[in-house]
């Protein structure tokens, strides 16, 4: 039995500085998706738990100590895992194929640019929504899932 998600799945912004939050709640105000915010890395298990997320966007690194790759691991331990977006200053072509290879989902640059935050964000949260119908697919042998 799969579990039916809703489109317009929430997203977890997971970052300190609250300018990234406010362009972020701007960007997604007419979206048609949930907000939802952190500044810890520590939060994110309970966030995930009360709402069905799709993406999680995340700071490189956090004045903690923590970076994208601590919360990647907490995205790993839950029952359904959101996309991870990591969102940095000094996004390049290393970073972006670090995330990739480590199971994140894309990279985002900031300042944030309004079409790409929207373009990486409804990509995310589609990928997640449809997971189970690919799985299906992928596990019956159909090559595209169109």
């Amino acid at each position: 039995m799969s579990v039916e998600r809703a489109s317009n799945s929430a997203v977890l912004a997971v970052m300190p500085a609250e300018d990234d939050l406010a362009a972020l709640r701007e960007i997604l105000a007419d979206s048609g998706r949930r907000l939802h915010t952190t500044t810890v890395v520590t939060d994110v298990a309970l966030l995930l738990s009360n709402s069905p997320t799709g993406a999680v966007i995340s700071e490189g690194a956090f004045p903690d100590g923590h970076d994208w790759k601590d919360l990647l691991s907490v995205l790993h331990e839950a029952v359904d895992p959101p996309a991870l977006i990591v969102a940095d200053r000094l996004a390049d072509e290393r970073l972006w194929a670090e995330v990739l290879n480590l199971g994140g989902y894309d990279l985002l640059a900031k300042p944030f640019d309004t079409k790409e935050v929207l373009y990486a964000v409804g990509a995310a949260c589609r990928w997640w929504e449809n997971k189970p119908r690919t799985a299906i697919l992928l596990e019956r042998g159909v090559a595209s899932a169109a």
